[in-house]
């Protein structure tokens, strides 16, 4: 009995497929040129995938299935991107935004001090030596910690001098 579809000596490859060739070609894109410069859009891929199979609407709703399944994120440009998933691009972009006034700083230079006290203390310790303003010029940066207050200073002498005003203690020595 005759067929009323025209039959094909070729098929058309599995959406499974299309997708493990898809992720080859935007991984050797990425290998090659660190991003991806020429894939926007399903129809850029047809090219390869017409040169292993007939050109046929079924073959292009195959492959843009299978870009679709992917989900792979967009740069800017609307190239796709490999290295990423649509998550950690999404997580990457509002980390850029929210750090676009922000500024490094390095502790390098900087000697770290714990000052040792209870846990029930540290919050309101570190909120009352934050509101002091003689304080604040005598740190980098403070922590809550398992053990106490880790703070960073630039000037260890002046802050061990500011805590003795305050408190009869002893610089611990090492070993």
């Amino acid at each position: 009995m005759p067929s009323s579809y025209p039959s094909s000596p070729h098929k058309n490859p599995s959406r499974k497929s299309c997708e493990q060739t898809i992720k080859r070609i935007l991984t050797r894109e990425f290998e090659e040129y660190g991003e991806n410069h020429h894939f926007k859009q399903a129809s850029d891929f047809m090219i390869y995938f017409e040169s292993l199979h007939p050109a046929s609407p079924g073959l292009t709703k195959q492959v843009q299935r299978a870009v679709n399944a992917l989900n792979l994120p967009r740069d800017e440009k609307g190239y796709f991107m490999i290295n990423k998933t649509v998550e950690e691009y999404k997580a990457e972009q509002e980390l850029s935004q929210l750090l676009t006034s922000s500024t490094l700083a390095s502790l390098e230079s900087c000697t770290p001090i714990l000052l040792k006290t209870e846990e029930w203390k540290r919050r309101h310790i570190m909120h009352l030596m934050d509101a002091t303003p003689q304080f604040q010029t005598l740190f980098e940066t403070m922590t809550d910690t398992d053990n106490g207050i880790l703070i960073y200073t630039k000037t260890p002498e002046k802050l061990i001098s500011f805590f003795s005003e305050f408190i009869k203690t002893e610089m611990e020595q090492k070993g």
